[in-house]
């Protein structure tokens, strides 16, 4: 995958922009298989707010397009009218180290490429998130789940403002997914949605979320990483974990409080100063505290295991956070959201158990059967797990798109025009006049190319 030529950016054709989001640059990038494959990135900044959730942030983020979109060379046609795309999908990114792994940033997407090339009629949408793109000199607010989720969300939000500028439209058709650290974003997203009122003008609905490899349950995670000789193949998710939990919740706790020397100051340094790979880091840290990718190394080696404990009153701060970031309790999910998860159980990074306990969550206490909840296991590392997991993605979001037009023209409808009915232009509206994406996905009454329609399922 690699970049082949930038765009010349013409702003004024999609100028008036709302004054909170502006399109930056416009690359046309190429993912090979078999052929070369372009497609293309836009990338834009929106408004949004910081960790703390009343700061205001400007924020980065990328607007993914199949060719045939962005070119309009084939529309989709739902219920009778043609649209540029079945509707818009979140991409919630994997955990980055570099300034130059973000979204906007990337020579070579390694999520978006194959989704966007081999999938479905959707335009996808990849924040950067806090810390990255625009905001790289900020500590990123890794696995903090209600601070990604509003930024992502914001995102959507910005992007349906944008899309409209461009004169793009796209069916009422909206999934997400995420792997690893997305994984986890994926489903802050979705608690965030079922836990606060929808806006209208970002996130609806949420017809389908798909989780891969996610550390859902951070506290169950740290527990089990601070028994007696704990031993860990990937320590530099240690470090991301605490920092983000500490400089994404402005934690009144120091670095020294949970690393010992050096590990207190080096491992911030790496951290925020974003110019080091996720193997890189492991490696300086194998260097100093012993061991290797493939035994590990110990856990107390990295963290003040006898001072980062739940009996230290001094860290309530800190488990509080993990135990308000994990996603395994404590709320609902809608009656309409489908979800599939996967992980692999040779996964030496996130442990199984946080699926484990993601979907006995899901199954007893928010009472999904099987139709609404479809878990997939496999072997292989965390790494190389990715790869089934995105080829996973491509085929479902491609079956929900092909549900969504069928069902879309077969809406059993109740005609109720009367010569008092307001004529609309074409397309679907609410009684008040606002315009829908496209068919409705809810019962309910709607005016539709001059009739009033009672969608009775």
């Amino acid at each position: 995958m690699k970049p082949t030529l930038l765009l010349p950016l013409l702003l004024t054709a999609f100028l008036p922009l709302h004054a909170q989001e502006a399109i930056v640059d416009t690359t046309r990038l190429t993912y090979t298989l078999f052929l070369p494959t372009p497609y293309y990135r836009v990338n834009y900044t929106y408004e949004s707010v910081a960790p703390d959730g009343t700061t205001p942030v400007t924020l980065s983020s990328a607007l993914f397009f199949p060719q045939r979109i962005f070119e309009r060379t084939k529309l989709v046609t739902i219920a009778g009218e043609d649209y540029s795309a079945a509707g818009l999908v979140l991409n919630n990114h994997y955990t980055i180290t570099t300034r130059d792994q973000a979204p906007t940033i990337t020579k070579s997407p390694q999520i978006e490429g194959p989704f966007v090339t081999l999938g479905p009629d959707v335009i996808t949408i990849s924040p950067d998130g806090y810390g990255f793109g625009i905001t790289d000199d900020k500590p990123q607010t890794y696995l903090m789940a209600d601070a990604t989720a509003r930024n992502n969300i914001d995102a959507v939000k910005a992007a349906r403002r944008l899309l409209k500028q461009m004169g793009y439209t796209y069916g009422n058709m909206f999934a997400q997914f995420g792997y690893s650290q997305g994984g986890h974003s994926t489903m802050a997203v979705q608690r965030y949605f079922d836990t606060h009122d929808p806006d209208p003008e970002a996130i609806t609905h949420i017809d389908y979320s798909l989780c891969g490899a996610g550390p859902y349950d951070i506290s169950a995670m740290m527990d089990s990483l601070l028994i007696p000789d704990a031993m860990y193949t990937y320590p530099c998710a240690l470090a991301l974990i605490a920092t983000g939990q500490i400089e994404g919740a402005n934690l009144d706790i120091s670095f020294s409080d949970i690393f010992p020397e050096p590990f207190d100051t080096k491992l911030v340094e790496w951290i925020d100063g974003k110019e080091l790979t996720a193997d890189v880091i492991n490696d300086s840290i194998f260097a100093i505290a012993g061991g290797n990718e493939k035994t590990g190394t110990l856990v107390s080696n990295i963290l003040r295991t006898d001072n980062l404990s739940r009996s230290n009153s001094q860290m309530d701060p800190f488990f509080q956070a993990v135990d308000d970031n994990s996603l395994v309790s404590g709320w609902q999910t809608n009656d309409k959201t489908r979800f599939f998860v996967y992980h692999s159980r040779n996964d030496e990074i996130v442990p199984y158990y946080c699926m484990e306990h993601l979907c006995d969550f899901l199954r007893d206490d928010c009472g999904l059967d099987d139709d609404r909840l479809e878990v997939e296991t496999t072997t292989g590392t965390h790494t190389s797990a990715a790869t089934n997991f995105v080829l996973n993605v491509i085929n479902k979001i491609a079956l929900l798109q092909s549900d969504y037009i069928a069902a879309a023209e077969d809406l059993p409808f109740i005609d109720l025009s009367t010569d008092s009915t307001p004529a609309t232009p074409s397309g679907w509206f609410t009684l008040q006049g606002r315009r829908l994406p496209g068919a409705p996905t809810s019962p309910g009454l709607y005016l539709h190319n001059g009739r009033k329609l009672l969608i009775t399922r």
